[in-house]
């Protein structure tokens, strides 16, 4: 796990898949955006907190409930989970499926824990100066994550490099949301998958999405992985098109 600090308490951890989560160093918490694969990524950040003296309460938030990022919430069996309401139905809906599907990253024994401190719009720990907010786009329960001390914003897959997954069938919102941060007062901008991220990017994304959104061909040299996700995204735009009828 390499460690990277991006503020006066506000750290990017990203393990050996090139996945970083966000830990923030509060006066009375020690926040967890997101929790990997498992338990055993878990261990990693426990020893981290520990190295640094570190006995305050741990508190949890899931950026969105793809299996990438919920499976190590049960390494925290007591701790408050904060994430968008949709997420826990979500979560219940997908879960199981997800376990097994993708059993072959299962990081440790995992058993799925759901989010039990959810919001609509938004929620702040006001003491801390943390803000979580409602952000669909990449998924339905898409959240981000506020650090307004350091300026930092954790966006979860929200942004990507060179492209985003299309999880969620309206993309016009996910446009209005990536717009939202494009304009959000921060000063750093970290992504689940493609480490810090700016302004230019989050516009190469929006341009993606707008493409697929009105069909038209999209002018961007893909690798053969991303190739891949390209055509997801099309089948995806087929599929909710087809439900939406």
């Amino acid at each position: 796990m390499r460690i990277n600090q991006l503020g006066s308490r506000s750290f990017a951890l990203t393990f050996e898949d090139d996945m970083s989560i966000f830990l923030i160093l509060g006066d009375k918490y020690s926040l967890i955006c997101d929790t990997h694969l498992g338990p055993e990524s878990m261990e990693e950040v426990k020893a981290y907190l520990t190295a640094l003296g570190r006995n305050k309460e741990i508190i949890l938030f899931n950026s969105h409930t793809d299996w990438d990022h919920v499976w190590g919430n049960c390494a925290f069996p007591d701790a408050k989970i904060i994430a968008h309401t949709t997420a826990r139905t979500r979560l219940q809906e997908i879960g199981e499926y997800e376990l097994k599907e993708h059993k072959e990253f299962h990081k440790g024994v995992i058993s799925l824990k759901l989010p039990n401190l959810t919001f609509t719009d938004k929620l702040s720990l006001e003491e801390e100066n943390i803000h979580f907010i409602y952000a669909p786009g990449h998924t339905v329960d898409s959240s981000i994550c506020f650090d307004e001390r350091d300026s930092c914003l954790f966006v979860g897959d929200l942004v990507e490099k060179p492209i985003p997954y299309l999880d969620y069938f309206d993309l016009e919102t996910y446009i209005r949301t990536l717009e939202f941060i494009k304009s959000f007062p921060a000063k750093t901008l970290l992504s689940s998958h493609s480490y810090l991220v700016d302004k230019a990017l989050i516009e190469d994304n929006i341009a993606y999405i707008e493409g697929v959104l009105h069909d038209k061909p999209v002018e961007l040299e893909l690798d053969e992985y991303y190739g891949k996700v390209h055509q997801y995204n099309l089948n995806k735009r087929l599929l909710f098109q087809k439900g939406l009828k």
